[in-house]
């Protein structure tokens, strides 16, 4: 398609993917990187390429990467890595065949041999009407490849038209045939793909015998004009819009938006069917690793570095659209930043790794200051700054905050896009490098970077913890794409307050199709759990203000086991889902026990800000977590998580750790206090460490 009609497009069909109920993934090679998704500049940049961007196939994708070229991707090319990325259902326009004048040429699309070996289920329009869709469908079934004509009626589609004058194998009438269909094609591991043609819509659909006659010159053209191989479709689909005055590239534009549509029906139904496989309650026993962590592997933090400018006004602002005398503050902030530097303080500074991302100035962009800036003051503070990566022409994150004279919030601009940036390969490597025993992640990041981190931390067994950071970004890690890391366990402890916790719970039960009569059979657990909560904090539990909390910490222990939920002057809820034995007989259900206590707040004098003070708790808790002296654990090479009663018997030091770390910084106006390092916590650590010394 031309430019702006090719963007325009891509960004539509996003849109339709979202708005049914699936998770768009737009894929390229940019600069020689596979990107699985883009962002809106990534697309606009590739649409503005046009033919300029290599046409990358299979055969190509070395080239591409070693070379650092654009690509845009082939059906053969796409497949392999969506294929690779964990995508099932992949859409396009129409897929790649047989070119007419085949016994003289043997020019046949890699579509189909990847179709052959690749198990992805493309929904496309059919094969496109240029080619010889009979010898196409020879081919396929040569290949094994399932083909259906979704709709009532078997008729194979041709692209612009309705019909080829085919038939398909069969005919799929809904999302969920083709769902089930896919599912069980991975069940037998046939390791083939699955071809469903959507036929266009009638009022969308070309007239049969004009496009006929454009092709027929269009092809007739491309023979004389000797032009073959890869650059024979666009040649032939460009000269075909232009034969048909523009009218071809109208139908291929309703086209792909149809295939996008049904293809996000399909997706959501598929994860649908593979929840309810899963028997809708997954295991919280994380996968046994072959490599355990030395005792002496660091704490690894990735996550948002961000530099905070708080504007104070030192008058009173009683008019808008108006500046006013005052005062400015540059600051390091960001909730990954706040939680390395606590960690930092409280564990001695040198079993620390932190990852993240801030922008680099390039020719012809905006010059980025901040980020040069924000390595040197960690520099500064002695910390390492190797891990933190520079991005080529982006920002680094800002958050600027204008307060009144009395020091409240007026308004505040976040800039956090950079964060979609982090380069995956990157926190992959940086994992396998330091081998971390714990690692902290927060929820700037992107699901798709959060998926690599539990998948990498999986082979490395690593125990994970995920900081929620804001009610916006705290279902990131409850997407259907992290289905197999969460129901593996691979999530083990989280820490949001009771706002994330009604957001992640909801999403939750969103993606395990949520049955009504396990809530009634958890809730009867906690009533009847008392080893470690007295009566009158069961009592205040069955009270109404904490009925909605434990239901939703017990939908979301489903995904992530070991709750620290954040009250705030109410306290901290600790609550923790453990199996027990095998599955339930019966229902499905593994045996679970669930076990929760509530820690009142302390008083606080003086506090000056509450700024942080959530992110000094969750440093104390995950140097606690990291720390945690496994000679008291029954199997040695069992986590906390793994032997839970060891776990909760250490509960009441690791949360008094955290909230007296919390009250250290409110009492202060920075956003970690230096008074941790002093705390009783960090003098543990440190004499522990000359001891092992």
């Amino acid at each position: 398609m031309p430019y702006p009609a090719n963007f325009e497009t891509a960004i539509a069909v996003e849109k339709v993917v979202r708005d049914n109920g699936a998770t768009p993934a737009t894929i390229a090679i940019i600069d020689g990187q596979i990107q699985i998704g883009l962002s809106e500049d990534q697309i606009r940049h590739l649409a503005k390429m046009g033919r300029e961007a290599v046409k990358a196939s299979r055969r190509d994708l070395a080239v591409v990467m070693a070379k650092k070229q654009t690509g845009a991707t082939t059906v053969s090319a796409t497949m392999l890595l969506a294929h690779r990325a964990g995508i099932s259902v992949f859409a396009t326009g129409g897929i790649g065949g047989v070119h007419r004048g085949y016994e003289d040429t043997m020019d046949a699309s890699a579509d189909l041999t990847e179709l052959g070996r690749t198990p992805v289920a493309v929904v496309c329009a059919g094969v496109k009407s240029i080619l010889d869709i009979g010898r196409t469908l020879e081919f396929l079934e040569t290949q094994g490849v399932t083909v259906a004509t979704y709709g009532s009626t078997p008729d194979f589609p041709a692209f612009f038209t309705r019909t080829s004058g085919f038939q398909s194998m069969l005919n799929i009438e809904s999302p969920k045939e083709a769902a089930e269909m896919i599912a069980a094609n991975h069940a037998v591991d046939l390791q083939s793909g699955i071809v469903i043609g959507v036929p266009i819509a009638e009022e969308d659909a070309m007239d049969d015998a004009l496009v006929g006659e454009a092709i027929n010159i269009a092809v007739k053209e491309s023979i004389e004009q000797g032009i073959v191989g890869k650059e024979s479709t666009p040649f032939l689909l460009k000269r075909v819009n232009e034969l048909t005055g523009g009218n071809s590239l109208k139908s291929n534009i309703a086209l792909v938006k149809q295939n996008a549509s049904i293809a996000a029906k399909i997706a959501k139904d598929l994860a649908a069917l593979s929840a309810r496989s899963q028997h809708r309650s997954y295991s919280t026993s994380a996968r046994r690793m072959k490599h355990t962590p030395a005792a002496s592997a660091p704490v690894m933090v990735i996550g948002g570095i961000v530099v905070d400018i708080t504007s104070t006004a030192s008058t009173a602002m009683d008019v808008l659209h108006s500046s006013f005398p005052g005062t400015t503050r540059h600051t390091l902030g960001g909730v990954g930043r706040n939680v390395a530097e606590g960690i930092s303080m409280l564990n001695g500074g040198d079993d620390l790794v932190f990852v993240s991302v801030v922008g680099e100035s390039t020719k012809g962009a905006t010059e980025d200051m901040f980020g040069p800036w924000l390595k040197n003051a960690i520099a500064r503070r002695g910390a390492d700054s190797s891990e933190i990566y520079p991005v080529p022409g982006a920002r680094t994150a800002t958050y600027t905050a204008i307060h009144n004279a009395s020091g409240n919030l007026v308004s505040a601009i976040a800039d956090m896009e950079i964060f979609d940036l982090v380069p995956i390969d990157k926190v992959e490597k940086a994992i396998r490098k330091y081998r971390p025993k714990t690692l902290c992640f927060d929820a700037n990041l992107s699901s798709e970077c959060m998926k690599a981190i539990l998948e990498t931390c999986r082979d490395q067994n690593v125990q994970t913890f995920f900081e929620p950071t804001s009610v916006a970004k705290c279902t990131r890690p409850l997407d259907r794409s992290l289905l197999d890391p969460l129901k593996d366990g691979l999530l083990r402890f989280s820490s949001p307050n009771e706002y994330e916790l009604a957001a992640m719970a909801k999403q939750a039960r969103e993606m395990m199709d949520y049955n009504n009569t396990l809530s009634v059979r958890v809730q009867n657990s906690i009533r009847g759990y008392s080893e470690f909560v007295n009566d009158d904090t069961r009592e205040a539990f069955e009270g109404s203000e904490y009925a909605d909390l434990l239901r939703d910490a017990t939908d979301l222990s489903h995904f992530i086991p070991t709750l620290f939920i954040k009250l705030g002057a109410r306290g901290v809820l600790v609550f923790q889902r453990s199996e027990i034995g095998g599955r339930g007989e019966g229902e499905g259900h593994p045996d679970v026990t669930l076990r929760w206590k509530m820690f009142p707040a302390y008083k606080v004098k003086s506090i000056q800000s509450v700024t942080g003070a959530g992110d000094s708790f969750v440093a104390s808790v995950v140097t606690s977590i990291h720390n945690a002296d496994k000679m008291m654990v029954s199997d040695p090479s069992l986590s906390l998580l793994e032997d839970p009663i060891v776990f909760w018997k250490q509960l009441d030091k690791i949360v008094h750790d955290g909230q007296t770390a919390a009250i250290l910084t409110m009492q202060t106006h920075e956003s970690i206090s230096p008074a941790l390092t002093q705390s009783a916590q960090a003098k543990t650590l440190r004499q522990r460490k000359n001891l092992l010394k």
